[in-house]
């Protein structure tokens, strides 16, 4: 049954394992705040609910703890990667258009989904474009989505589900009209570039402060 006024859903990407960085990015801190915060707060404005897509349970209880009042979906299937997180999260979506998030980038901008928005129109996929598509800081219809991910078991990952829908997809000169510095693009998947970001997040501060 549709709840009458979810006309969008944020779907937070969170699974994985993070071998890279060495433990679960989405709780990382930056200046004191995790990682997934900074996300849900780019995307709380736009959307009606906020869906968190997890490995399994055991990834569950620190991230609820910070992001309460979402809803938890768990890969049916392991080992699948983020194709996974997206089937489970569109299933369980209650809005028609759903924002898709990493957990992982810090600086992501509400400005920037409002662009995907504003282009998505009556295709079934708004994207940005850099040297590639990023299939993961998307806009996407779901139900265009569900048909292609339900339809076919050879879709293993984001980027092989956008080449099957309709989509619209802004290069940099347009992605900059809503971030200057498209900052909304840079992950923390290291610890070098968590210490990156957090000489960055420091500088943006004290910028703040003096203005």
């Amino acid at each position: 049954m549709r709840v009458p006024g979810f006309v969008r859903s944020a779907l937070i990407l969170a699974g994985g394992r993070s071998r890279r960085f060495g433990g679960p990015k989405a709780l990382v801190e930056i200046e004191g705040r995790a990682s997934i915060l900074r996300v849900a707060d780019a995307v709380a404005p736009l959307v009606a609910e906020t869906i968190v897509s997890i490995e399994g349970p055991k990834s569950e209880r620190g991230i609820r703890s910070l992001l309460p009042n979402a809803t938890f979906v768990h890969d049916a299937r392991q080992n699948r990667g983020p194709i996974e997180g997206l089937r489970q999260g569109f299933r369980v979506a209650r809005g028609e258009t759903v924002l898709v998030a990493p957990c992982d980038a810090p600086f992501l901008r509400t400005e920037l989904y409002s662009l995907l928005l504003d282009n998505l129109g009556d295709h079934e996929v708004a994207a940005p474009k850099l040297e590639v598509i990023d299939p993961v800081r998307a806009v996407y219809r779901r139900k265009a989505a569900l048909k292609v991910l339900d339809g076919s078991e050879s879709i293993r990952s984001p980027s092989a589900l956008i080449d099957r829908l309709q989509g619209v997809f802004l290069p940099p000169d347009e992605l900059r009209k809503a971030d200057p510095e498209l900052s909304s693009f840079l992950d923390v998947n290291t610890r070098p570039e968590l210490e990156a970001a957090e000489r960055k997040m420091g500088i943006a501060t004290k910028s703040r402060g003096k203005s």
